[in-house]
């Protein structure tokens, strides 16, 4: 004997109640159970009332429905904030690795690497943006200059 029945989980596709995304459970005559996800409107297309929209309002209920409809745009909703917070901090990880690789270049510049300001080279390790870390460079390369002025290597 085959049957049909609309699984309780139904929600309205649109805020004006005319549209309702459901799943009917189909069993045939030797029992294999289907499954199949639909949209149902209202009315069809003339706009004549559809059956089996009204079928599945009176099987699963309004308030369900509403219900339904209600956390699960409660959910999306969060899963929506959810991946914006994934997102910012992908970006900050990317910024940082940026920031690191931009420091490493800068280590490589001889004047850097042989200063002996460990001041100076502390601040530019402990940088947080690359205008920071090219204050601090600068001020190392101009220090390093210098001294190399006075001793007359130059």
């Amino acid at each position: 004997m085959s049957s049909r029945k609309w699984l309780d989980n139904a929600f309205w596709e649109t805020s004006e109640k005319q549209m309702v995304n459901c799943i009917l459970e189909l069993e045939d005559d030797v029992g294999r159970v289907t499954r199949q996800v639909m949209k149902i409107s209202k009315t069809d297309v003339h706009g004549n009332a559809n059956s089996d929209f009204d079928e599945v309002v009176s099987s699963v209920s309004e308030e369900v429905i509403d219900k339904n409809t209600e956390e699960r745009r409660a959910r999306k909703k969060a899963e929506q904030e959810e991946e914006k917070q994934r997102e910012l901090e992908h970006v900050k990880a990317r910024k940082l690795e940026d920031l690191f690789n931009y420091k490493l270049e800068i280590f490589e510049i001889p004047e850097i690497k042989e200063t002996k300001n460990r001041k100076l080279k502390s601040k530019l390790r402990r940088s947080k943006n690359k205008i920071e870390a090219n204050l601090f460079a600068m001020m190392i390369l101009a220090e390093e200059l210098e001294r190399k002025e006075q001793s007359g290597e130059v």
